[in-house]
């Protein structure tokens, strides 16, 4: 017979295994759980890492490859090759390399070399001596080499046009920095002009500083917080290696790491610890929601790299075509106000004159709406930037009302202009950005007004100074107004409107008002005209 307190005391043992086995296996569950979490939130946080300095190596790539498609859109061209030939035409270089690539790429230093020695070079859009650049032409040399003798081999076999053209484009380390270099020979369009102008290959190298304004734009596109060059960053922080043609080291983008797997992990801890005794299902939850975030993390990186390389498209693919519009509209346009000038000289039956003055009027219409269009892809695309210079305001007033007052005094308007006292003398900021502005709101005043006056004052502001422009004009409807500063914005849109124009001149006032720090209003009324206000923050000089 068995004994009961024997069969009592083996089924409390084996109580006390089920229970001691459960508790085991809440702890490897807890463990397990633990462990299982702390994995995930590490593969995160490499994954996220991976994805990081994969963008950031694409963005420094990409970079180089539209600088040259940027380079080419002025060294393929039939003028390029003739001001080139021989001497170089130093004034030409000004506004169609030096200040042509600082002002709508925002490139820093571009110069053009023959035969190992440097015939052009531009700082910043300006002219400089060749001794400016001489450090980053000694470290570029190689390439250079290497250009001028692809292009001669494609001039010995006849190539052209965008098919000849020799390019090449790298990192180098100049003593003043690092840089981004895109180079390409100027290469003609029509080989009639090769054969008429043969001349030994020029090589046109165009550059950006990696400072401190590429590596913000940087952080703003990729959303990488704490973006930064660096001379050699820690084996354990996130970074790209930057490497010159020759594969040497030139530095590198370091960025800290942000661990969203471990910051979630930790964010989580507490809610682990209080719900030990309901472990099997808050591990499941918690997995099944960290799973989730994952995916979600994943799925939103995941998206962040298609959209950003279809904006970079998209940039390319504008950037292209606003080169080729550059290209394909000005040098004609060009061609026809020279005409029309050469023809002006001679003599002309009344009739023919005030045919080419229509003709001439009209192409340099057509070439200031150019110039619109290229303004405003600009300011889109943040790529303007200001300058901070000295200017007396009652000068810069006045010259942007004499502009205009031919055009007042032809209709019969009366323009005039008025500075306060305490606003008169000199300040500080960006007059050629000021000029424009006051130049699209003052020509919008006189095209407007049929009969009575354009007024244009100036007036100190809590901020710095405050611009007013009243004209006694048409005016505009109050339900108008919202859309006055829109892009291509045009208040008649039918096809027999009585005044032209692109709506695009108070979108570009817009933009630059809001790029200098200011705002800008307008107060009008049908019948009563209108007064366009803004304020910008200046300061004495």
């Amino acid at each position: 017979m068995h004994n009961p307190l024997s069969l009592e005391a083996r089924r409390l043992n084996a109580i006390h295994w089920i229970v001691g086995s459960a508790a085991v296996l809440v702890a490897v569950s807890i463990l397990g759980a633990l462990a299982l979490m702390l994995l995930a939130a590490r593969s995160l946080d490499h994954i996220e890492t991976l994805d990081e300095r994969a963008l950031v190596e694409r963005t420094v790539q990409r970079t180089l490859e539209r600088m040259t498609r940027e380079l080419t859109s002025a060294t393929v061209w039939d003028d390029a090759y003739a001001a080139t030939a021989g001497e170089v035409d130093a004034a030409w270089a000004d506004v169609n390399f030096g200040d042509y690539y600082h002002r709508y790429f925002g490139h820093d230093l571009t110069f053009a070399v023959r035969r190992g020695a440097v015939i052009y070079a531009s700082s910043e859009g300006a002219r400089a001596p060749a001794a400016r650049i001489e450090a980053l032409r000694s470290a570029t040399a190689p390439m250079i080499d290497e250009v001028a003798a692809r292009a001669a081999a494609a001039r010995r076999a006849g190539r052209i046009n965008l098919e000849g053209v020799s390019t090449a484009s790298g990192l180098f380390q100049a003593a003043d920095g690092i840089y981004l270099v895109a180079a390409s020979d100027v290469i003609v369009e029509h080989a009639d002009l090769a054969r008429t102008q043969p001349t030994e290959p020029v090589v046109v190298l165009t550059a950006r500083r990696v400072d401190a304004r590429f590596i913000q734009g940087m952080r703003g596109d990729l959303g990488v917080d704490g973006l930064a060059l660096t001379t050699r960053a820690r084996p354990s922080q996130p970074h790209v290696e930057l490497r010159d043609r020759a594969g040497r080291r030139v530095g590198a983008l370091a960025w800290p790491a942000r661990d969203p797997g471990m910051s979630l992990l930790l964010r989580a801890a507490p809610w682990i610890g209080a719900m030990f005794l309901l472990l099997l299902a808050a591990s499941l939850v918690l997995f099944v929601w960290l799973s989730r975030v994952v995916a979600s993390l994943s799925a939103k990186r995941q998206a962040l790299v298609v959209a950003k390389e279809q904006a970079e498209a998209a940039n390319v693919a504008k950037t292209q075509f606003l080169a080729n519009m550059s290209h394909e509209i000005r040098t004609p346009l060009n061609g026809v106000l020279g005409m029309t000038q050469i023809m002006a000289l001679g003599e002309l039956p009344p009739v023919q004159r005030e045919r080419l003055a229509i003709v001439e009027e009209s192409s340099r219409a057509l070439l200031a709406l150019l110039s619109n269009v290229l303004d405003m892809a600009r300011l889109e695309a943040g790529a303007v930037g200001l300058r901070e210079e000295v200017f007396v305001v009652e000068d810069l007033v006045e010259a942007s009302c004499a502009i205009f007052s031919g055009a007042a005094a032809s209709g019969g308007i009366a323009l005039g202009w008025d500075v306060a006292e305490d606003a008169r003398g000199r300040w500080r900021g960006d007059p050629m950005r000021l000029r424009q502005v006051f130049g699209n709101l003052v020509a919008n005043a006189v095209k407007f007004t049929e009969v009575g006056s354009v007024r244009v004052s100036a007036a100190r502001s809590a901020r710095g100074l405050a611009f007013e422009i009243a004209d006694t004009g048409v005016g505009v409807a109050a339900s108008d107004l919202p859309r006055l500063f829109g892009t291509f914005s045009q208040l008649d849109d039918s096809s027999t409107r009585s005044h032209g124009g692109s709506g695009l001149g108070l979108a570009i006032c817009r933009e630059l008002v809001e790029l200098m720090g200011g705002a800008i209003s307008v107060d009008s009324a049908p019948g009563a005209g209108s007064t366009f206000r803004f304020d910008v923050p200046l300061t004495r000089a």
